[in-house]
């Protein structure tokens, strides 16, 4: 484990995975100092701070976390990403930075924050830090980002603060969808909002091919002008995509195999199935009439979805192929994503953390939000990794007087995050497109909107999230007996975090 001290700024920037950006400078007046405007209109930047808030130059600490330098799937080390390169970075870290200092200025605080290089995710090094501090009450640290897997850890061992006693979740600045997921009994120990870009950059979307689409009349065949018209009347459905993508497949090698040597339909992961049912607005588990979790995905619209997807991802003609079929290949970038950017595949349905590596593509590329499941459901859903995704918590070691200053720098952060980064993270994610694209932009909107992580997944119940997504591989038609299968050892490990947080309540 290693362990480093740098200002904020990383926090609210990156540290998942390098996710390039185009340069932007910051306004600096004649005598080299950053011109900081901290006043407006409405308050700061839409937070009205209580007058007299000054907090005497006093050294913050945040405690954050990113994958180690020799993980595999992520690389923050610039020489070893073959797509970065320091002047793209420069928008986002300079955006990023000023919120800081702004905050710093507004407060009178020097804020700081110590990053665990880790790639462990289910109690590791970060865990064992918060863990360790909240029981022996010796942190020293306002608060904390780690992931959601540790974070759901955390908070059913009684260890977080529920953060609706720290700051104002309905605040704009917070994501209402994404935190009301993370709720267990109107308790929301950890969220997450416009301080950060990695659960942005954790959530999935698909990108698709302007030319394959055009050259192939696509949308015009369904009577659309454009695959964004089609999301705007809900009529970009799962069974659309299958089709389309479908539709394009040639076996190039005929070798009978769709593989990244062929022009196919789409590119996805391991987790297609898994990744289908969140975006057709389907959870493994829901709230009961007391706000507490229930295992409830054994039902018909969950079986029909699940259904649907094994018949596709298992057709022969199906055109899809799968990144982690390709791992062993050990290639910067794995074949799968470089099928995209070579013009050879139609759609690519992965996280937006991927716009960083897919952007250097020849043909032009549009974005999108994952498909509905049927042009019933009443809102696009777009789900947001645990396992990548970060998220702000209270350590329970924070006492009741500096709570109230906990909350002034997270709220401050947030309000300031949504006028200066979130922006500037938007724009700078399709900055390299051959063409820039306002409908991309608006569908980056869209899915940033109906973004939210699952309850099973963050707390790993019986393993029935890792089912669904295996379902990839098992015979058409089986959940149900796989469901049956896990389904006792799933509902008892739901009862055991219910019973922990009622007991929790009850202290």
């Amino acid at each position: 484990m290693k362990k480093g001290l740098r200002t904020l700024s990383l926090i609210i920037a990156l540290l998942l995975t390098v996710f390039p950006f185009a340069a932007c400078e910051k306004e600096v007046d004649e005598g080299g100092n950053s011109s900081l405007d901290v006043s407006t209109d409405d308050g700061f930047y839409g937070y009205h701070l209580p007058e007299g808030v000054d907090y005497k130059g006093r050294e913050l600490y945040v405690l954050t976390t990113a994958v180690s330098t020799t993980a595999p799937c992520f690389q923050i080390d610039p020489e070893s990403n073959p797509s970065y390169s320091i002047e793209n970075m420069t928008a986002t870290l300079t955006a990023a930075q000023e919120c800081t200092e702004l905050v710093e200025e507004l407060l009178n605080v020097d804020i700081k924050e110590e990053v665990i290089f880790s790639s462990s995710r289910y109690g590791g090094p970060m865990y064992q830090r918060i863990q360790r501090d909240a029981l022996s009450n010796t942190g020293d640290y306002i608060f904390a980002m780690p992931c959601l897997n540790e974070a759901a850890m955390l908070a059913s061992e009684g260890l977080l603060y529920d953060l609706n006693d720290v700051v104002e979740l309905s605040n704009p600045w917070w994501c209402a969808p994404f935190n009301d997921a993370c709720t267990i009994a109107g308790e929301c120990y950890f969220a997450t909002g416009d301080i950060g870009t990695i659960s942005k950059e954790s959530t999935m979307f698909v990108a698709f091919n302007k030319r394959i689409e055009a050259a192939n009349g696509l949308a015009e065949s369904y009577g659309y002008s454009s695959l964004y018209e089609m999301v705007d009347e809900k009529a970009w459905t799962q069974d659309v995509m299958f089709e389309m993508a479908k539709s394009v497949y040639v076996d190039s090698n005929e070798n009978n195999i769709a593989d990244p040597d062929d022009i196919v339909g789409l590119s996805a992961q391991e987790n297609i199935v898994y990744w289908l049912l969140r975006a057709g607005n389907v959870r493994i588990c829901t709230l009961d009439d007391e706000g507490y979790p229930e295992l409830t995905v054994n039902n018909e619209r969950a079986i029909s979805l699940i259904t649907q997807a094994q018949e596709y991802v298992q057709a022969p003609d199906a055109g899809l192929i799968i990144a982690d079929d390709y791992l062993s290949e050990k290639l910067p970038i794995n074949r799968c994503t470089q099928s995209f950017i070579d013009g050879n595949c139609l759609f690519f349905f992965n996280a937006i953390s991927n716009l960083n590596t897919i952007r250097v593509m020849e043909d032009d590329f549009g974005v999108l939000p994952c498909p509905l499941y049927d042009k019933t459901q009443e809102n696009y859903s777009n789900n947001v990794g645990s396992w990548t995704s970060n998220c702000i918590c209270v350590p329970t070691f924070i006492t009741d007087d500096e709570l109230e200053m906990v909350g002034q720098v997270i709220e401050s952060l947030g309000a300031v995050s949504r006028a200066k980064l979130t922006p500037v993270f938007y724009e700078q994610t399709l900055q390299y497109q051959i063409s820039r694209d306002d409908e991309s932009m608006r569908m980056l909107d869209i899915i940033n909107e109906y973004r939210s992580p699952e309850l099973a997944e963050m707390y790993r119940w019986g393993g029935m999230m890792s089912t669904v997504a295996g379902m990839r591989r098992l015979p058409v038609g089986t959940f149900v007996s796989q469901y049956e299968r896990i389904e006792g050892m799933t509902i008892a490990a739901i009862e055991e975090t219910v019973d922990t947080f009622k007991e929790n309540a009850e202290q």
